[in-house]
């Protein structure tokens, strides 16, 4: 199996990165940050984008500062796993799926090993996650990283996505990973 990350079968999931529980997390201005740069890089290669919301009504909607359209899907959800209600989109989920969100240690963990149970190819997008605790955050990795979870960073991804600087996308993914 080739680790290499392929475009044309490959989709961005955030997982809540929503209004209220965002700035009680560790470092929020870097989650934002670096999540809003997968959203870019994800519009530049054309991959699907799904978002989980956790208890919306309760939580909030999904942090403005992304840069979601409102035609982006939405999945909304009340286990910590989203696996189950992104699955229920059938063909739309592509086989191979980049994660990023909150809290690391909780939803985003149990997202990625039912995706990964599931059969898809999970990469862990490791700065672009947060949890309120830094320890959780970095356990969180740890464990995943053990269990064979691929984990990269934004800036990692945007240069493997690329491939060249002779991609037609380089100059754009220069100017965003800056």
């Amino acid at each position: 199996m080739s680790w290499r990350l392929d475009p044309s079968d490959l989709g961005l999931v955030v997982v809540d990165v929503q209004e209220r529980l965002v700035p009680v997390l560790h470092e929020p201005a870097r989650l934002v940050k670096k999540t809003a740069s997968l959203v870019a890089l994800a519009r530049l290669f054309a991959l699907p984008l799904l978002v989980s919301e956790h208890v919306p009504e309760k939580l909030g909607p999904t942090v403005p500062d992304l840069g979601l359209l409102p035609d982006d899907r939405r999945v909304l959800k009340r286990t910590f796993s989203a696996a189950a209600a992104l699955e229920a989109l059938g063909d739309a989920l592509p086989k191979t799926l980049l994660v990023c969100g909150c809290e690391t240690h909780i939803c985003v963990r149990q997202t990625v090993y039912d995706l990964r149970e599931g059969g898809r190819t999970v990469v862990l997008v490791g700065d672009a996650c947060s949890s309120r605790a830094p320890l959780d955050h970095a356990l969180a990795l740890d464990e995943m990283r053990t269990d064979k979870t691929l984990i990269t960073s934004v800036e990692a991804l945007g240069w493997e996505l690329t491939g060249s600087v002779d991609s037609p996308r380089f100059k754009a993914v220069l100017a965003l990973l800056k």
